[in-house]
């Protein structure tokens, strides 16, 4: 039978399936790949590294076999601790997507951690090298530990030995200091944003030095020591840090930045808290050195004042000095009033020459108001010190009064001058017939000696013999 045309072509039709597009078939393969593949680790060689103006890293992760495309948005790449280099062994976690316009799929990355032989080590000298540029390493940052801490913080795990080892040789040495604990993981993940929240808690709570401590380990028990958010956690504390982290042979990134370095927790512990006895001695020893050096200050005092008053045993020496100083003081005062006077006088005329062609008032004015000041500054000088020293001058006076010869002319006494101008003591310094002055109160009277006393009162009140009169008479 002969088969009519078209009808092998009918049952084709009816065999082949139904053609999708290619967006269809993009979507189907997104629909079964993404969710399969939205968290995984991959470990591979970094290749054709680019780092876009947005801060977006694209790159290639390959291994021997295979090659598939990488990218790791702006957010995301600035918190990868250490620098991407080609020819870079890493693990990468993130999930695939596929991208519809250009067909293809990529690994979309979130986190990343170097891989392979010394790549902790590179990781390390990256995270050293940015906290030296950025000066968190420089030992002129580096502060000194309180001498005495009103409270200590302690940030690290609540059941460790490095706790029990700290407070035990703390206590011992100072048992009433003050401890406050942060406890907070020391290993595994979300320990060094644990131990940064603790440090940054503790300086808030008034604490003025904090420790940052745990027991010993190996390097992947350390590692949140070695994270750098928390060094630059510890970098930024308001208050020094010591770090005692592990054995005296561990030495991480957290010492490298802390202020102090202790090898052990007990170590931090002697570091931060002084002996409580040896403080009462040295007290002690300083209460008795001050009691000397304040009784022989004293006694300095007292010879000064002894040498004092031996020098106001002579008034008249006192009462000159004053003289001269209060002579001085006059003298510089009025030469400098004379001084500003001229001065000003000058800077007065200079101004005025001036005030034809710009008036400058606001500069006169600050002149003149700068002239009265110094006015004014002069007498109020004048009025406390002129008045300070003129009563001085006076109680020194008062003093010398009792020796004034002039008060004692005044009450009717007289000096009696020899014809060289000294001054008479006794009768037997001169002879009759000698010509002597009289010195009264006022004015004066020359005199010639009749005759001197024989040893009888010279008085008449007193019932001796007169002048001119003898034993006998006449």
């Amino acid at each position: 039978m002969a088969q009519r045309p078209g009808e092998t072509g009918d049952l084709f039709a009816q065999v082949r399936p139904r053609p999708m597009g290619v967006g269809e078939l993009t979507r189907l393969l997104r629909a079964q790949v993404e969710p399969r593949f939205k968290d995984v680790w991959v470990a591979g060689e970094i290749s054709n590294l680019r780092r876009q103006s947005s801060g977006h890293v694209y790159f290639a992760l390959k291994d021997d076999e295979a090659s598939i495309g990488a990218v790791l948005w702006a957010s995301q790449a600035r918190r990868v601790p250490f620098a991407l280099e080609d020819g870079l062994q890493i693990l990468a976690r993130g999930f695939i997507e596929i991208y519809p316009p250009h067909g293809k799929y990529q690994l979309v990355l979130q986190e990343l951690e170097p891989r392979g032989a010394g790549a902790q080590a590179l990781l390390l000298k990256q995270i050293k090298e940015r906290l030296q540029q950025d000066g968190l390493l420089d030992p002129a940052r580096k502060r000194r530990l309180p001498f005495l801490p009103r409270r200590v913080g302690v940030a690290t795990s609540p059941t460790g030995a490095a706790l029990r080892d700290f407070l035990r040789v703390l206590h011992g040495r100072y048992p009433t200091l003050p401890v406050l604990v942060a406890p907070c993981r020391v290993q595994g993940e979300g320990a060094a944003a644990q131990v940064a929240s603790a440090v940054r808690g503790l300086c808030r709570a008034g604490c003025d030095v904090v420790v940052v401590t745990r027991g010993g380990g190996s390097q992947d028990d350390l590692a949140a020591f070695n994270d750098e958010r928390l060094a630059r956690a510890l970098a930024a504390c308001p208050v020094p840090v010591v770090s005692a982290v592990g054995h005296e042979v561990d030495f991480t990134v957290a010492d490298l930045v802390a202020d102090v370095r202790a090898a052990t927790p007990t170590h931090a512990a002697q570091l931060v808290a002084p002996v409580k006895a040896e403080l009462e001695e040295r007290v002690a020893a300083l209460r008795a050195r001050l009691q000397r050096c304040v009784g022989e200050a004293v006694g300095a005092r007292r010879r000064e004042l002894r040498a004092l008053r031996a020098e106001l045993a002579d008034p008249k020496h006192v009462l000159s000095q004053q003289r001269h100083r209060l002579d001085d003081l006059q003298h510089r005062a009025e030469t400098a009033a004379r001084a500003r006077a001229r001065a000003f006088a000058v800077q007065v005329s200079e101004l005025r020459g001036r005030l034809g062609r710009a008036e400058p008032r606001a500069r006169v004015r600050a002149l003149l108001r700068r002239a009265e000041d110094a006015a004014r500054r002069l007498g109020r000088w004048q009025a406390s010190t002129f008045p300070r020293e003129r009563l001085r001058v006076e109680r020194l006076q008062a003093r010398l009064e009792p020796a004034n010869v002039a008060k004692l002319l005044e009450r009717g006494f007289a000096l009696a001058l020899a014809g060289d101008g000294t001054l008479v003591r006794s009768s037997a310094g001169v002879a009759p017939g000698d010509a002597l002055r009289l010195a009264l109160a006022r004015g004066w009277l020359d005199v010639r000696v009749e005759e001197r006393d024989r040893g009888a009162d010279p008085l008449p009140a007193r019932g001796g013999p007169r002048p001119g009169e003898g034993p006998g008479g006449g």
